[in-house]
């Protein structure tokens, strides 16, 4: 099961739903961690896609903007997430499922 091979290193909180960034094991590669950002809410879960040529935290679905301990993620379509950094044990247990649901 895929729970076990990632790590969760930083969660983001907005009215909205929930911003994390992992490190998780490739599938065709164990050996290899990468990062993703991943965007929760309700019943709803997204990998935000980085853009190659972009700098820093620039994704296809819009940019992240962090100002320790808080942020903001604007969507591409306009819309905005106010975000704050809480512990990563802070993470409520339907969004945590829905993140182990969305690596499997």
């Amino acid at each position: 099961m895929s729970s076990l091979f990632y790590s969760l290193l930083k969660v983001f909180e907005s009215p909205s739903g929930y911003l994390v960034e992992i490190a998780r094991s490739r599938r065709d590669c164990p050996d290899t961690w990468v990062n993703e950002w991943i965007w929760l809410e309700q019943r709803h879960a997204i990998t935000l896609q980085p853009v190659e040529d972009g700098e820093g935290l620039t994704f296809e679905e819009g940019n992240l903007y962090l100002d320790h301990p808080q942020g903001e993620l604007r969507w591409s379509n306009g819309r905005f997430e106010t975000l704050w950094r809480r512990d990563t044990q802070a993470l409520p247990l339907p969004a945590r499922g829905l993140l182990e649901l969305h690596l499997s």
